[in-house]
């Protein structure tokens, strides 16, 4: 599912990022790259995406958490 789809709460791993190299790139440089666990901080719908990934929170726009795909980890 997309990031912009998961709730806050719980533990997620990144399963694929779709896009292009540029956001493929842009997300690697952030820390986030296949594999990586994370956290949705906060998300109530609207604007920003706040995520903590290894103890660093982060504000990741809309559009972009359309483009990351994760899994609930079990």
């Amino acid at each position: 599912m997309p990031l912009a789809m998961a709730t806050p709460g719980g533990e997620l791993r990144l399963t694929a990022i779709r896009g292009g190299h540029c956001i493929r790139r842009r997300l690697a440089d952030l820390g986030l790259n296949v594999g990586t666990l994370l956290h949705v901080v906060q998300y109530s719908g609207h604007g920003a995406v706040i995520i903590a990934v290894k103890g660093t929170r982060m504000a990741i726009g809309r559009g972009m958490a359309h483009h990351i795909l994760v899994e609930p980890v079990i």
